[in-house]
């Protein structure tokens, strides 16, 4: 036993202690050190620190109201009593980091647990509200659990934190039980890395404020991250603005150790989203490093009332791990799904398989499909999807023909074409026309970072607009850092831009191209433009825009350019056409969400031309990219293309 009396505890603490030798090696109540209506996180700390092997945080006349909190000896029991609530001080927890109650330090053996009804709570709402000039932060947590060994949380709820109700990450051997977690502001809960957990009788309700919102969220930060022995029986998972259960495994790959996770007899009901969501990995990292390996089980759980439907997974390849579901209940019914079960490749170049189902029901409203399948055009299910399926709709029960829909979604590897990007040389940039316009036409919507390129065609001052907006109500910015370069990728220094409405002068030499780079976060949306200047973003990497009414982009395409490659990503069903320098259409993308890449083989000409991606009709957000052999710059208005020497 640790019966050390860290220098963190106060002086009073000490003395309490000297005068109490029985109590302090053994147990301890709070109180004991002292309890204050306003502030008791001196005498709270000091009983943590105190070495006895059990904390009791006693009942009072009123709420224990502390600042952040650590626990950081081993070989320790914290238990608040039956009716007391530990509750996070308002004005206080500005660190963007600040937990209620934090175990770490690489410590063993701990257990933070309730009698009867007793709660942890923090204020959400203080948080969110930007009156309160709060740092934006989705990690102040209720119980954050880090690096440490043989964790014990249970019976208590757990209610409006600032980040998770339970934050895991490089534990081993954690147990959560009869836990009510609710009102958070990221996740319910959140497990990074975990080598060894079991989740009994908790539930993890009413997410709702910065994404992902999910009720748990199983998101690795690292390749080495991992989930060994991931157990869940008998959770609930309800009411969360997102998903039910989340697993977005996009650091993971064949490099780390194989996962193996199972729920059972968990229901997921009420979500925003899906039931489950499942995002195998990122298709840049399977590609390269191959799918992470292991197995993830349902067996007897339940999925119902859930608005995006029942189960969806991403990116998941015929050589990575097993998902299978077991007595398992997909209840689609008044969901907003057109199908109970999505398989979503893509992003992902790769064939869909490694899913079995053993016994399942899916019910359906009338005209309703069981299975959706979005993929490039090539791209199909190649590998295992078997098993016993029973449809329920209208009354009838029928049995499910996995193989039919299989061989439905044959692969067809011929008609894969794979995107090739190409580098933007800036000395050899010059303005297409030979007028630049002299009032600038807005750019779309463009959210996260992006680079804006400006071609001026002699010397003088160039007017740079800058208009941005919040498309988070509760994002902390206020301004965003802009690097300006030359062509000669002379750093010509930074600026900050405040959001709303923002004019840069531009001061000239002479004929030159320039880019700013602009750091915008998620979350914010920027529009540009420029004065006199061709201007232009940079789509040689995804270009991410809002739809609207002027979206359509025009781009240069060298003379001796053999083939025009582009790709289109939709977030919302896109209807886009390439258009040639005759303006005949020489590909066409239907109304889709599938992601499409036009390749187009063209004749050598005399001179450089100017192409056209336009897009008929736009639901919203979708991504584009220009690849070989046109220049990845893409402008709103004909007469701006910024095109090659």
């Amino acid at each position: 036993m640790n019966r050390k009396i860290k220098s963190k505890g106060s002086f009073f603490a000490a003395a309490v202690l000297g005068m109490l030798p029985a109590l302090a090696a053994d147990c301890v109540k709070v109180s004991s050190f002292g309890w204050n209506a306003e502030d008791s996180t001196a005498a709270l700390q000091a009983a943590f620190d105190s070495g006895a092997s059990k904390v009791i945080i006693d009942r009072q006349a009123g709420d224990w109201i502390s600042r952040p909190l650590v626990i950081t000896n081993s070989n320790i029991e914290v238990v608040l009593a039956d009716g007391v609530t530990l509750k996070a001080k308002r004005g206080e927890f500005y660190g963007r980091n600040d937990c209620l109650v934090r175990i770490t330090g690489g410590i063993s053996s701990i257990v933070l647990r309730g009698e009867g009804k007793a709660v942890l709570k923090m204020n959400k709402a203080d948080y969110q509200n930007p009156k309160n000039k709060y740092s934006f932060s989705e990690w102040r947590h209720a119980v954050s659990i880090l690096k440490v060994q043989n964790v014990t949380v249970k019976d208590l709820t757990i209610l409006s934190s600032g980040g998770d109700g339970v934050y895991v990450n490089g534990a081993k051997d954690v147990t959560l039980e009869n836990l009510v977690v609710r009102d958070h502001h990221r996740q319910g809960m959140s497990p990074i890395s975990v080598d060894g957990m079991t989740v009994r009788r908790c539930c993890f309700n009413d997410t709702v404020g910065v994404p992902p919102q999910c009720g748990i969220d199983m998101e690795p930060n690292r390749e080495d991250n991992r989930f060994v022995n991931v157990v869940y029986e008998d959770c609930v998972f309800n009411g969360n603005r997102s998903h039910g259960i989340d697993m977005h495994f996009g650091h993971f790959t064949a490099r780390t150790e194989p996962v193996s996770i199972i729920y059972r007899r968990c229901k997921a009901y009420g979500n925003g989203g899906c039931g489950v969501s499942f995002m195998t990995g990122t298709p840049n990292r399977i590609e390269e490093f191959g799918q992470v390996k292991g197995f993830v089980r349902f067996e007897n759980c339940e999925f119902a009332g859930n608005h995006g439907g029942v189960l969806n997974i991403r990116n998941h390849s015929t050589n990575g791990m097993d998902i299978s579901f077991a007595d398992c209940i997909f209840d689609a019914r008044d969901s907003r799904g057109q199908s109970a079960i999505y398989f979503d490749n893509n992003r992902y170049l790769g064939d869909f398989g490694g899913l079995t189902f053993e016994r399942c029901t899916v019910k359906l409203d009338k005209g309703r499909k069981v299975f959706g399948f979005l993929a490039q055009t090539g791209v199909g299910i190649g590998g295992k999807l078997s098993g016993d399926l029973a449809v329920e709709c209208d009354g009838k029960l029928e049995k499910f023909d996995l193989a039919a829909f299989a061989a439905k979604h044959k692969p067809r590897p011929e008609r894969i074409v794979r995107f090739k990007s190409t580098a933007v040389e800036f000395p050899k940039l010059k303005p297409m026309s030979a007028s630049c316009p002299v009032k600038g036409k807005f750019t779309p919507g463009v959210s996260r970072s992006f680079i804006y390129v400006v071609a001026v065609p002699g010397p003088g001052e160039y007017k740079v607009h800058f208009r941005s907006a919040k498309s988070k109500g509760n994002l902390a910015v206020d301004t965003v850092m802009v690097q300006l370069f030359d062509k000669s990728d002379t750093d010509l220094g930074s600026f900050q831009v405040p959001i709303g409405k923002f004019d840069y002068t531009l001061k000239a030499s002479g004929a030159n191209v320039y880019r700013f780079e602009v750091a915008s976060p998620r979350g914010l949306m920027f529009r540009m433009a420029c004065d006199g200047a061709a201007g232009a973003l940079m789509a040689d990497k995804i270009l991410r825009l809002r739809g609207g009414k002027d979206v359509d982009s025009h781009f240069c395409v060298p003379a001796n350019a053999e083939t025009v490659t582009v790709k289109v990503s939709p977030e919302e069903p896109v209807q886009a056409i390439l258009v040639d320098a005759s303006g005949r259409t020489v590909a066409e993308m239907p109304y889709q969400r599938a992601n499409e890449v036009f390749s187009v083989k063209r004749q050598k000409t005399l001179s450089n031309e100017v192409w056209a991606l336009k897009f008929p009709r736009v639901d919203e957000d979708f991504a584009i990219q220009i690849g070989v052999d046109g220049v990845p710059l893409v402008s709103i208005d004909p007469d701006g293309v910024i095109g090659m020497k």
